[in-house]
């Protein structure tokens, strides 16, 4: 009876100790899909950002910077940024671009 008893009790640890194995498993698979989530949104949203602020710099050429003197008196100084919109909008491109080709990659079946 004693045997048969300390069986039992072995047989409910084990039985408890895979369920906590599973478990364990199960939450490792779910932070890795939350880390590649994680990381595919922030390979699309970078490079899509600098390709959006490339276009809008690009597209506005110079910024007017108004300077208050007093007296209703305002000195302007134009910044030209054209040349910054140009290196995001080829950052962004290429970025589009490679996130496009890791996607299709890795998403293919082999």
């Amino acid at each position: 009876m004693d045997a048969t008893q300390d069986a039992a009790q072995e047989r409910a640890a084990d039985a408890r100790f895979d369920e906590v194995i599973v478990e364990e498993a199960e939450l490792r698979e779910k932070q890795r899909m939350l880390a590649r989530r994680f990381s595919w949104s922030v390979a699309w949203i970078v490079p899509m950002v600098a390709l959006i602020v490339g276009i809008w710099l690009t597209g506005a050429g110079t910024i007017e910077q108004l300077n208050d003197l007093g007296d209703d008196t305002f000195e302007a100084t134009y910044l030209v940024v054209w040349p910054a919109g140009l290196v995001l909008l080829g950052v962004g491109v290429l970025g589009v671009v490679a996130a496009a080709i890791a996607t299709a990659v890795v998403t293919t079946d082999r």
